[in-house]
C-alpha cells in the first residue's frame, strides 16, 4: 500500500486492511481523494473510516459483492456501540462522507454493483422514463425536474406499488382523492406544483398513446392571481453594496463576482450561469450563448463589466482543467464544474456579508432588477423581453407594474375619495 505509506494513518487501521478484500482498492482511493484536491489531513481521517469499515466487513464476512449503501447503513448504526479499537473515528457524518466517496469510486472502477433503487421495479422503469422526458423533450431545469419526478413518484406508489403501470385503470376519482390526501395542509403554491407534476405526467403517457385527458382534468385547479404583487427587485445601491462584498483578490472572490455580474447584468437564471462553456464567448464580437429552458439556445451582447469579471477569473483565478465548463468548483472535488448550488451561495453569501440578507433571498431576485431597471428607463417590453428571453410578451408585461409614476398618471381616482 505505497500511497498510504506517507499518510499518517494509525497501525490499527494498517491492520484493519490486511485479509481484507479492499486492500487493494486502498491506494487508489487515496490517489482519488488526492487528485480532487483533497488535503492530507482529510484524506487520513476518511482513510481510517474505510479500515474501520473493511475491518467491520471482514468480521461479518461481506464481500465485496456485498458492499452497498445498506451495508453502509448498517455499519453507521454499529458505530455508537463499536468495541473495535480504544481510538477510532466513530462521528457520524465524517465516515458517512468517506464511505460515500468509497462507494462512488467502486462504480465508476465497476468492482460494486450499480445503485440499486428503492422502489419497485416498474415504478423505477417508469420514472426513468419520465425524467428522460423532462429532460430531454421539455428541457426543464434539474430542479424542476426534481420536483416533479418527485410527486409522480409518490403517485405511482400510491396506485401502483405492487403491479403493472396501466393508466387506463386510473379513474379520475382516484386522481382527486390522491390530491386532496396527498396535498393535506399543503400551501397553495405546493398544491399547484403537485397540480402541475401530474398533469406533465399524464401529458407524457398521452404522447404514449394513452387516453390521459379526464385525468388531467381531475386534477384540481388551485386559485392563482398571477398579477396580484409587484415583482421584487433591489435598490441600485444595494446592487452596488453587493458587488463590493467580494474578495477579488481571491480565485473563489474572482469567480462568485464574475458569477454575480452574469446575474446583474445580463438577468441570467442560475441554471443558464452553471451551463456557461468557454466555447460560448465570442470574445472578438462581444457576443455569449445562453442555454435556456427547453434547449433554447440564444446569443446577447455581453457587457463590459461582465466580460471584464470574466476575463480577470480566467487569467488569474481559474484552475487549470480540461473541463470546458466556465465555472469551476475551488473546494474538493476538484476539477468539476460549478454546480447550480454554487452560483446561489455565491450570491447569498455575499448578501450576508454585506448585511442585505432581510433583502435578498435568490439571485433570481436580480433577475427581476435588471428588467426594474429597464422599465424605469422607459425600455419597450419587446427589448426587455428579448434580454430576458421571453417567449411570450405576457411574461414580460408583469414588469409594466414596477413603474409607479407611470401608473399614477392613467390610474382612476378611487371611488368615494375626494381627490
Amino acid at each position: 500500500m505505497s500511497e498510504i505509506t506517507r499518510l499518517r494513518i494509525a497501525r490499527t487501521s494498517r491492520n484493519w486492511f490486511s485479509g481484507s478484500e479492499l486492500a487493494c482498492s486502498a491506494d487508489s482511493y487515496v490517489r482519488h481523494l488526492s487528485e480532487r484536491g483533497y488535503a492530507s489531513r482529510t484524506i487520513n481521517v476518511y482513510l481510517g473510516s474505510v479500515a474501520h469499515f473493511a475491518h467491520w466487513c471482514t468480521r461479518r464476512h461481506i464481500g465485496l459483492a456485498g458492499i452497498n449503501e445498506d451495508a453502509v447503513e448498517r455499519f453507521l448504526k454499529h458505530l455508537p456501540f463499536c468495541r473495535c479499537a480504544r481510538r477510532c473515528q466513530r462521528m457520524r457524518h465524517s465516515v458517512r462522507a468517506a464511505l460515500g466517496l468509497l462507494l462512488d469510486f467502486l462504480r465508476t472502477e465497476g468492482q460494486i454493483a450499480p445503485k440499486k433503487s428503492p422502489y419497485p421495479g416498474t415504478v423505477a422503469e417508469e420514472i426513468n422514463r419520465f425524467e428522460h422526458y423532462l429532460k430531454q423533450v421539455c428541457g426543464l431545469r434539474p430542479t424542476t425536474c426534481t420536483v416533479r419526478i418527485q410527486r409522480v413518484r409518490a403517485f405511482l406508489l400510491d396506485r401502483f406499488s405492487a403491479g403493472h403501470i396501466r393508466i387506463s385503470a386510473v379513474k379520475p376519482t382516484e386522481v382527486v382523492r390522491f390530491m386532496a390526501r396527498y396535498t393535506a395542509n399543503w400551501t397553495a403554491p405546493s398544491k399547484r406544483a403537485a397540480g402541475d407534476s401530474l398533469r406533465s405526467y399524464f401529458r407524457f403517457k398521452a404522447v404514449h398513446g394513452d387516453d390521459t385527458a379526464a385525468l388531467s382534468a381531475a386534477i384540481p385547479n388551485v386559485a392563482q392571481w398571477r398579477l396580484a404583487r409587484l415583482p421584487k427587485g433591489i435598490p441600485a445601491d444595494r446592487v452596488t453594496r453587493l458587488l463590493k462584498a467580494f474578495n477579488r483578490s481571491s480565485a473563489t472572490g474572482k469567480r462568485d463576482y464574475a458569477i454575480t455580474r452574469c446575474f446583474v447584468d445580463l438577468g441570467l437564471r442560475a441554471i443558464e450561469v452553471a451551463r456557461l462553456q468557454l466555447d460560448d464567448f465570442d470574445w472578438q464580437q462581444g457576443l455569449v450563448r445562453i442555454r435556456g429552458k427547453d434547449h433554447r439556445i440564444d446569443v446577447l451582447p455581453l457587457p463590459q463589466a461582465s466580460g471584464r469579471a470574466i476575463t480577470d477569473y480566467l487569467c488569474h483565478g481559474r484552475p487549470k482543467t480540461g473541463s470546458r465548463a466556465l465555472f469551476m468548483r475551488h473546494r474538493p472535488p476538484l476539477n468539476t464544474p460549478a454546480t447550480v448550488f454554487v452560483m446561489r451561495n455565491a450570491v447569498r453569501y455575499a448578501a450576508i456579508r454585506c448585511g442585505l440578507e432581510p433583502h435578498f433571498h435568490g439571485p433570481h431576485r436580480l433577475r427581476h432588477t435588471l428588467a426594474q431597471r429597464f422599465v424605469l428607463s422607459h425600455t419597450p417590453l419587446k427589448q426587455i423581453a428579448d434580454v430576458l428571453r421571453h417567449r411570450s410578451l405576457d411574461s414580460t408585461t408583469i414588469y409594466a407594474k414596477v413603474d409607479l409614476p407611470a401608473l399614477s398618471r392613467v390610474a382612476l381616482p378611487w371611488p368615494g375619495r375626494q381627490s
